[in-house]
């Protein structure tokens, strides 16, 4: 099933679950991934899915088409995307998992699928930029799992990261076996 934003969309956060929930106004509701603590104060107040909010589920659901995920989990990361965009609370970046490239003044594009290398291992990881800033930008992963430093991040989970760690994707590329090859800086 294809999700198409309407104007029966709505906001709204369940108290039981301590999730905002996004009524889908078909029978559906989509669970976010973030917990009320992470959340700002507008997340607990009923909204409607504005026009915002659906340009910029396009932009995101536009810019996971080149993704190896299936449909399921593109749609999970593309709601979870929107949460973190207008309800996630400011983040500090925590830059020191991944290295720096060296890529100068690269600013990454809203909804732009960015390439990380870790720093414990010679591995690469895709996310999704969902709001960008001057020097880093707000992340959410953009494939199944990642350990990292022995936690574990899962599909949509939100994390900022400084513009000098983050790669473009090339538009095309085979993601999930696409191994890329970063410059050391030396």
């Amino acid at each position: 099933m294809k999700l198409i934003p309407d104007d029966n969309w709505r906001w709204y956060f369940d108290a039981d679950q301590a999730r905002l929930m996004l009524d889908l106004a078909n029978g559906m509701t989509f669970r976010s991934r973030f917990s009320a603590t992470m959340l700002t104060p507008d997340a607990f107040n009923p909204s409607d899915f504005c026009v915002e909010d659906a340009a910029l589920f396009f932009t995101y659901q536009e810019k996971c088409l080149t993704l190896n995920i299936d449909a399921q989990a593109k749609a999970e990361l593309v709601l979870n995307a929107l949460v973190a965009n207008r309800f996630l609370k400011p983040l500090m970046p925590k830059s020191w998992h991944f290295a720096a490239l060296g890529h100068g003044e690269y600013c990454p594009q809203l909804g732009e699928l960015v390439w990380v290398r870790l720093n414990e291992r010679l591995e690469d990881a895709c996310f999704m930029v969902v709001d960008t800033g001057d020097k880093a930008s707000l992340c959410l992963l953009a494939q199944a799992e990642l350990a990292l430093s022995g936690k574990v991040m899962v599909l949509g989970e939100a994390i900022k990261i400084m513009h000098d760690r983050l790669c473009p994707v090339d538009e095309g590329a085979d993601h999930a076996q696409s191994s890329l090859h970063f410059a050391h800086a030396g």
